[in-house]
């Protein structure tokens, strides 16, 4: 399957009201999320991105070596990774997951 062998990117939008501060510390490139990714085989990087036009939008792109790379870690940080999925619920008002993209050039 050639998606699981190449660049994926999971793509969320989120709609801070309250906190952003607190958001960006939690969901930015060096925040809580990236630091517990970064224990990952094949994690690249976290791109975190702010609406100039409707400042409380956030954009957060996690890449990754593979699906397969990305499944691997959530398995085996399963109940770490849904501990901190209800931990830091309540630092956004609304998310929705654009989905997984993988990239279309050779690699």
């Amino acid at each position: 399957d050639l998606i699981r062998s190449r660049v994926i990117a999971l793509v969320f939008s989120y709609e801070v009201v309250r906190d952003a501060t607190e958001f960006e510390r939690v969901y930015g490139t060096e925040g809580e999320w990236a630091e517990f990714f970064r224990r990952g085989r094949g994690y690249i990087g976290t791109e975190f991105l702010r609406d100039v036009e409707a400042p409380s939008r956030y954009l957060v792109i996690d890449r990754w070596e593979s699906a397969d790379a990305y499944n691997a870690f959530v398995a085996e940080h399963r109940e770490e990774y849904m501990r901190r999925v209800d931990d830091t619920r309540y630092q956004y008002d609304s998310e929705l997951r654009f989905g997984t993209f993988a990239n279309v050039w050779d690699v």
